[in-house]
């Protein structure tokens, strides 16, 4: 039963014999007002309309409907933009809780030259920020009130968020070093490419703080933007004794990794490496990388979960809420005690 063009609901009607509105209603699953087909008239109508290879109108849709059940991901240059960030596994999990519940997913790739904002051309019910957009994408949502979230960024007055806690994972991953015996703690910063995030204040000053409040030094170097890796573990390890390195992310860690090499500082017998972002590739190096990692798939579901309060609600009703998701030291063969 080839189809000439796009299927419409009409000439599904016309093959099975019925009324446009009866197709309408049962591949919308619209059974509100007593409206009932029998079994063998739904089989019949949802077969036709697979041999069609029949879509629904979404727009159309729309156009009726007071919900579109379609929710954007917005900030995904975010994702596709840095190297193995923490963020697939985010979405993913978002995806499946929200298809579960019956809703359609959608990512634009905005055009900030021709376009105002980030928002898609078409109604959708909420959105989730994967950890930017542009502010006046933040301004036209908090003007007409659309529900969403934001992943590990800044949004608005009606936002909800959901990240991960960097100052409790900072203080544990100290905590951790100083059970091995270690009191001599590098910090090891971003490079100048890495976005501005509040994880980057958040990390480093936790780090001083905890040390201060252990009487502990803090290694020269620590505030600084790591240009060179080379560089910073002469100074660090080489003229400062420092025998454990916090990095501020995985990226940082590979790095250091590398270029201990050449400088023949064997990981972790003459200096132990620590860092944030369980990535893929901390578990393949040599050796693999005690890392500090959020629980990327929770962060997921939380954000699903809080942008469906937000839509199941009256506008009048709706409440904001922020929620810290603990990360997970994992340990691996990159730390040991410090060297005698």
């Amino acid at each position: 039963m080839p189809a000439k063009g796009v299927p419409t609901v009409r000439e599904i009607a016309s093959h099975c014999g019925v009324s446009v509105a009866t197709v309408s209603r049962v591949l919308n699953g619209n059974y509100a007002h007593g409206f009932s087909v029998r079994k063998e008239v739904h089989n019949m109508i949802t077969q036709v309309a697979d041999e069609l290879g029949y879509r629904p109108n979404i727009a159309a849709r729309n156009l009726v409907q007071r919900q579109t059940k379609v929710i954007a991901f917005l900030g995904c240059n975010t994702v596709y933009g840095w190297p193995t960030n923490i963020y697939q596994n985010t979405i993913e999990a978002a995806i499946r809780l929200l298809q579960g519940r019956g809703y359609n997913v959608c990512m634009t790739a905005p055009n900030l030259e021709r376009d105002r904002t980030e928002l898609p051309p078409w109604r959708v019910d909420g959105v989730i920020v994967v950890q930017e957009c542009s502010p006046e994408t933040i301004e036209e949502m908090e003007r007409i009130r659309l529900p969403y979230v934001v992943v590990n960024g800044k949004g608005g007055p009606h936002c909800s968020s959901v990240a991960p806690d960097d100052i409790d994972a900072t203080r544990r991953a100290l905590d951790y070093l100083r059970a091995l015996g270690h009191t001599r703690i590098a910090y090891a910063g971003p490079t100048p490419d890495h976005r501005q995030h509040a994880s980057i204040s958040e990390r480093h000053e936790t780090y001083l703080a905890e040390l201060q409040s252990q009487g502990l030094e803090p290694i020269t170097g620590h505030n600084g933007v790591l240009t060179s890796a080379l560089d910073f573990l002469v100074s660090a390890v080489r003229k400062q004794n420092a025998t454990a390195i916090i990095c501020y992310d995985h990226v940082i860690a590979l790095k250091l990794l590398h270029d201990a090499q050449i400088l023949n500082i064997e990981i972790p017998r003459h200096v132990s490496l620590i860092c944030f972002n369980d990535e893929y590739l901390c578990s393949m190096v040599m050796p693999p990388l005690t890392t500090i990692g959020v629980q990327s798939r929770q962060m997921g579901k939380v954000a699903a979960e809080l942008l469906l309060k937000q839509i199941e609600v009256p506008r009048n009703e709706r409440t904001t809420e922020s929620v810290k998701i603990q990360q997970e030291i994992v340990v691996r063969a990159s730390t040991a005690g410090p060297p005698d």
